[in-house]
């Protein structure tokens, strides 16, 4: 589906192109590079409406943001563990109760018979306190890293004219902002700044020199959208690693357009 110039699904888009047909509706509740939550109760509403199923990945909004699958309205919502301090390698996937699905795997009927092999015992332990630490603190942290990542958004606005937001302005994921440098491309400004660990896309896509599709995707031009950098915050991050941040980015940036002129 196509979004609007933040990255958002507007309902009436998907209201669009639903069918009779239509078996299952699958969205990220959060984009993983420019952190726009997307309307996932709408969606969902609208999908049940024709009588299809919702998924939502929540990679990036579990333990990030509180919230229930009540109140999404899915039927279906998946969380990796990695995202929120987990081990590496586990995830987990809720099925709301009479949701019709296949077994993923054959065999001895591990998982409800959804998904055979024997379970990674430690692994999900580990993913299971990793939800009870962020559940604790949640509303708390995700205030702190907003206020974090607003901060550096504003050192960065001033040190950079023509700097742009990609994204939602309010409605996006605490810890993540995501910029276009002007004249200058990202993997530039990230060259020039050794000491600072960001990306110009996802992490699934580090190394890619070319515009990230979710900015295309936006209808922000592709001599544009190389500019652009992810910038992600975590439960480390401190007032002081914002300022060291913005300023070895400001001093990139001064750097790749004296060197271009």
């Amino acid at each position: 589906l196509p979004v609007d110039r933040h990255g958002v699904i507007r309902p009436d888009v998907l209201e669009a192109v639903l069918r009779e047909d239509t078996a299952l509706v699958s969205v990220m509740h959060a984009n993983s590079e420019t952190g726009s939550l997307q309307p996932v109760a709408e969606l969902a509403a609208l999908a049940h409406r024709v009588g299809a199923m919702l998924h939502a990945d929540a990679a990036q909004t579990a333990g990030k943001l509180a919230f229930t699958v009540a109140e999404l309205g899915v039927d279906l919502l998946s969380i990796v563990g990695h995202k929120m301090y987990a081990p590496k390698g586990i995830g987990a996937l809720y099925v709301r109760e009479g949701t019709p699905i296949a077994p993923q795997l054959l065999g001895g009927g591990h998982e409800q018979g959804l998904r055979s092999g024997t379970e990674n015992v430690a692994y999900l332990v580990g993913l299971g306190q990793a939800c009870a630490i962020a559940r604790g603190d949640i509303e708390a942290t995700a205030l702190h890293l907003a206020g974090l990542r607003d901060h550096l958004w504003g050192l960065l606005n001033e040190g950079i004219p023509g700097l742009a937001l990609n994204g939602h302005p309010s409605r996006r994921l605490p810890n993540t902002l995501n910029v276009r440098f002007p004249g200058v491309s990202g993997r530039d400004i990230l060259a020039r700044a050794p000491g600072l660990a960001a990306a110009t896309g996802s992490a699934c896509h580090a190394g890619d020199e070319s515009p990230s599709a979710v900015i295309l995707a936006m209808g922000v031009p592709a001599d544009e959208a190389i500019g652009s950098v992810r910038l992600s915050l975590g439960r480390g991050t401190s007032g002081e690693d914002i300022e060291a941040a913005a300023a070895a980015l400001v001093r990139a940036w001064r750097e790749a357009t004296a060197g271009g002129a």
